[in-house]
């Protein structure tokens, strides 16, 4: 198959570029620049010039595309991130899928996959939740519905079927915001932001490694499946005992506790109520649907792999 990757020099999409082309697909990436390109050539692919937002230099790449992914995100990596660290990805999320979409439709595709949260559905009294739960969105996450939405709407419109896979807290050794956390946590600036007035209250979160994400891709493709699916580990994981973990593998000091309302005068609203606002979910509909299995089923696994991949 001819797979066309838009943000394809960013963790995941570079992975699908590599991954993909393991499988004997033909792979062009989307790229803005001279080093894009060098990433989207080392990984086996093509690289195409072009803008998310400028439909005719989509259609360029795609043409000839079976599969059509979307893996561009700009979620912000600041500290205490504003209302405008957050417009670049709304943007990529809304106006980004609609014109990938066009362009999916106008080249003739087969199938249309996009890359969403989990988060996006988590219940509101923290409860387990899967595909079929109501969404229930903030500011961070409206635009991630939209998205949804908008790709749905496409599919009806258009003649491909549409894949959305929710995925968990990325994570992995070449990941910007683990490298960050990994730094904080040896230098013991790393909490464990928890609910209630003392910060004991543990907060459940569904993670996945960077590299299982993008196989979940690869088996969406090539099972040719349609509709949302979650794409997490296999077991969730309490904010304490990933951080705790994580800072063995560091040989770094175990990690204090705040509570979110003090940590927000830090880290901001948006970063507490992700790191406090629980997402118990679980990956059955997907690995029922495609057979696909996780290199690291938990997250312990995974953080051992990361911890390897930083002494290497």
């Amino acid at each position: 198959m001819r797979v066309f990757v838009a943000g394809a020099t960013g963790d995941l999409g570079k992975r699908l570029v590599d991954r993909c082309g393991a499988h004997g697909h033909t792979v062009v990436g989307l790229t803005r620049d001279e080093r894009g390109d060098e990433i989207v050539r080392d990984r086996g692919g093509e690289p195409h010039r072009g803008d998310l937002f400028d439909t005719e230099s989509l259609v360029d790449g795609a043409t000839g595309a079976d599969v059509v992914i979307h893996a561009a995100t700009a979620i912000p990596t600041a500290t205490k991130p504003s209302a405008g660290d957050w417009e670049q990805n709304d943007r990529l999320r809304r106006a980004g899928v609609e014109s990938l979409t066009t362009a999916a439709t106008r080249v003739g595709a087969d199938q249309y996959v996009q890359q969403s949260v989990v988060w996006v559905a988590r219940q509101p009294d923290g409860s387990p939740f899967d595909e079929s739960a109501p969404r229930n969105t903030d500011r961070t996450t409206e635009s991630a519905a939209d998205a949804e939405d908008i790709a749905a709407a496409a599919a009806e419109n258009g003649q491909f079927d549409t894949t959305i896979l929710r995925c968990g807290w990325f994570y992995a050794a070449d990941a910007e915001q683990t490298a960050t956390i990994a730094e904080n946590l040896e230098s013991g600036d790393m909490p464990v932001v928890g609910g209630g007035l003392l910060g004991r209250k543990d907060v459940v979160l569904s993670p996945i490694h960077v590299d299982d994400a993008a196989s979940a891709f690869v088996a969406a493709v090539e099972e040719g499946v349609e509709g949302t699916y979650h794409v997490v580990d296999d077991e969730p994981v309490t904010l304490a005992d990933f951080l705790g973990t994580f800072a063995d593998h560091l040989d770094a000091e175990q990690p204090g506790r705040m509570p979110g309302w003090l940590a927000r005068l830090f880290v901001g609203r948006d970063n507490v109520r992700f790191l406090t606002s629980s997402m118990p979910t679980s990956n059955e509909a997907f690995r029922e649907a495609t057979g696909w299995e996780p290199e690291y089923p938990t997250y312990e696994d995974g953080l051992a792999a990361v911890a390897a991949g930083f002494r290497e």
